[in-house]
């Protein structure tokens, strides 16, 4: 009787087997839950055998991250690509509110599988170092925007540091209630958009 050999099969382009394993996972821990999702059921959505997941990712610890690492740096970097050209404060929100209506046509199941982590990570605390992650993306963006909006003077007034955290409540703030509780607040864009305004006007 032969080993069970864990491995990729034979004639499968490994770029496209791994992309093909982190969408079917991203989908299971979305719907089930980090505890529900099974290397079996992302196997069978993905069309390949539990061995080719085992070949490419060490379990399903390392899937999550791998998951978390590939859909957080698409995130970030298609919010980041609508608002960095922006010349104002005030027309970069309104790049963000514009690209985060895209997100859900050009990347399903990202902004579910981001809008959980935290839950996970309170469930599953070895995933906290993800927070540092997370952080990071944010950083680098509300910096970028909070320089923006100093320059301009629509932040006028305000020291960096705040001006930075003011756009990361803000933002983060009307994400996640956007996500959850869209129906209840469909004004939540609007409502985003008119912070800013008011802000700049009031400061310019």
């Amino acid at each position: 009787m032969g080993l069970n050999r864990r491995g990729r099969p034979s004639g499968v382009d490994s770029g496209d087997t791994r992309r093909r394993i982190i969408d079917s996972a991203r989908l299971n821990f979305c719907h089930s839950g980090y505890s529900g999702a099974t290397v079996a059921g992302i196997s069978r959505d993905a069309r390949l055998a539990p061995s080719a997941v085992y070949h490419h990712f060490g379990g399903k610890a390392d899937l999550y991250e791998q998951v978390f690492e590939a859909t957080s740096d698409a995130i970030w970097a298609y919010t980041n690509e609508g608002i960095f050209g922006a010349k104002t404060l005030r027309s970069a929100i309104k790049e963000l509110v514009d690209h985060s209506v895209l997100i859900a046509e050009h990347f399903p199941y990202y902004s579910n599988f981001l809008a959980m982590v935290p839950m996970e990570i309170a469930l599953h605390p070895q995933f906290a170092h993800l927070m540092d992650r997370r952080a990071k993306h944010q950083d680098y963006t509300f910096t970028r925007l909070a320089d923006l909006g100093l320059s301009t003077g629509e932040l006028a007034g305000f020291e960096r540091d705040v001006a930075i955290e003011i756009l990361r409540s803000a933002v983060m703030g009307w994400f996640f209630e956007r996500h959850f509780r869209a129906t209840q607040i469909p004004e939540g864009d609007a409502a985003l958009i008119a912070l800013f305004e008011r802000l700049s006007l009031g400061r310019s």
